[in-house]
């Protein structure tokens, strides 16, 4: 089935300000803060805990007509609503929307991270607020090069080959988060094996003058692709890892 639902992505809280309950989640429950960001489109501060496959994530309004601005007014601070990551956004939306469950706002758009994201009406689900976002891997079109795919960069100048997902791709050159392909399986075995990283992917830029090609990572015949053979491995996908 097609827009399938991977995994809960984050929790997110409103809060009236960040500094007053950033101190409990972070000094008391002992919880890293991994960024903080403003998303405009929302009216909204986030701050980014991870825990886990998953995050915690605190919401202050950032104008007083944004949505949370609306929620802490009327029920206080709380539990404000749950995201799901999914495969393929317009695909469950579209079933979403064929079921009778409604929507909120202009339907799919860009949210933190530069994720695409929905939200589905909570008249619709019971009383929940369900937030859906696809995951990095669906915002390229299959068999297209974009951001968020996993992909093999081979170099020159000198010669190199490493494997990981695309972060950015112009005329400057390519940024990716990745690791030499000699060191994949060292790396997967630390995974497997819930070792602090050793070798591991690195958040790097290569100038256009050096990449010779730049191919999908994706499964040929009865030969799984790398990001296939991880997840077997592993028990979780390169984007959980990497990014979530």
């Amino acid at each position: 089935m097609s827009g399938t639902v991977r995994r809960i992505d984050h929790v997110a809280i409103a809060v009236r300000r960040l500094e007053e309950r950033l101190p409990f989640w972070a000094e008391i429950l002992g919880l890293d803060v991994s960024g903080m960001e403003t998303v405009a489109g929302e009216g909204v501060k986030v701050a980014f805990l991870p825990l886990g496959d998953s995050r915690i994530e605190l919401l202050e309004a950032s104008s007083d007509d944004s949505t949370v601005a609306r929620f802490v007014e009327k029920r206080g601070e709380g539990l404000h609503h749950l995201t799901l990551e999914v495969s393929d956004l317009d695909a469950l939306l579209e079933r979403a929307t064929s079921g009778g469950v409604a929507t909120l706002g202009p339907g799919a758009r860009q949210g933190a991270g530069g994720r695409r994201v929905a939200f589905l009406d909570p008249r619709s689900t019971g009383g929940v607020l369900v937030e859906l976002v696809e995951s990095r891997g669906a915002q390229a079109p299959s068999g297209e090069i974009g951001p968020g795919s996993v992909v093999l960069a081979y170099l020159r100048d000198p010669g190199e080959k490493l494997w990981g997902v695309l972060r950015r791709l112009d005329a400057a050159g390519v940024v990716m988060e990745a690791i030499d392909l000699a060191s994949f399986d060292d790396w997967v075995a630390q995974v497997e094996r819930e070792e602090e990283s050793v070798v591991g992917p690195s958040v790097m830029f290569f100038p256009m003058a050096r990449l010779e090609k730049l191919l999908l990572d994706r499964s040929s015949g009865n030969l799984p692709s790398m990001a296939d053979r991880f997840e077997q491995r592993t028990g979780r996908s390169v984007y959980q890892v990497l990014i979530g």
